[in-house]
């Protein structure tokens, strides 16, 4: 048994889950994966001995437990990868923290109308709030790339948590067909091509299907 467990809910919809274990799987840490359904009767009770917050996801780790994606990705990056969770570069560091807290604070529009849903694949309009979302998560991917993307493929070059946060935008996007700009187009197929992005949408597109409606699942 690993030291280290990550409580996550469904993974068809459930984008705060996908975030840190992301982070775990492409650096390569081993961990024990507790899996609680989501809107079931019993969800709360399941999650008491498990999450402090009665949500997920958490992270337990020995004797600690961290709760909220932001706080279990720099918790990681701290203890378990010496701050390689992050880039290197104080400039990029200081952007990719910013742009991870925007996605966990702002698009209310996105993730209420369009949430993470591996299972979907639909055309859906485009309001202009969703417009506006659509076209600052575009200029963020557009703007990583361009000034801090040297070294590999991802916003800053090499994997980080900036890229755990907006891989369920990613989704998110392509299941409602949002049109990018060819850089942030790039980008998205460059996270979407993940092994580690596509084996979670594998497993979510499995998954049986709570019957909540799609409006009431997002906790992006």
């Amino acid at each position: 048994m690993s030291t280290t467990r990550l409580v996550i809910g469904n993974k068809n919809f459930s984008s705060w889950s996908m975030r840190p274990w992301l982070l775990l799987k492409n650096f390569e840490i081993p961990f024990d994966e507790v899996n609680v359904a989501l809107y079931q009767g019993n969800t709360a009770e399941k999650l008491g001995p498990l999450s402090p917050s009665l949500k997920v996801p958490a992270l337990q780790h020995r004797d600690t437990t961290v709760w909220d994606s932001i706080a279990i990705c720099e918790y990681i990056s701290e203890v378990m990868l010496d701050g390689k969770g992050w880039p290197s570069s104080p400039r990029k560091r200081a952007t990719a923290r910013s742009i991870s807290a925007e996605v966990h604070s702002e698009f209310p529009n996105l993730k209420k109308e369009w949430p993470m849903n591996c299972q979907a694949s639909v055309k859906l309009s485009v309001s202009e709030p969703i417009a506006n979302e659509i076209a600052r998560i575009d200029a963020i991917w557009s703007c990583c790339r361009r000034k801090h993307g040297a070294g590999g493929e991802y916003l800053f070059g090499r994997f980080s948590i900036a890229d755990c946060m907006y891989a369920p935008m990613a989704i998110a996007l392509k299941a409602y067909g949002a049109v990018l700009s060819s850089e942030a187009q790039k980008y998205a197929d460059t996270i979407l091509a993940n092994p580690w992005v596509q084996e979670w949408v594998r497993q979510g597109r499995a998954e049986q299907q709570p019957a909540v409606a799609l409006s009431s699942v997002s906790n992006m």
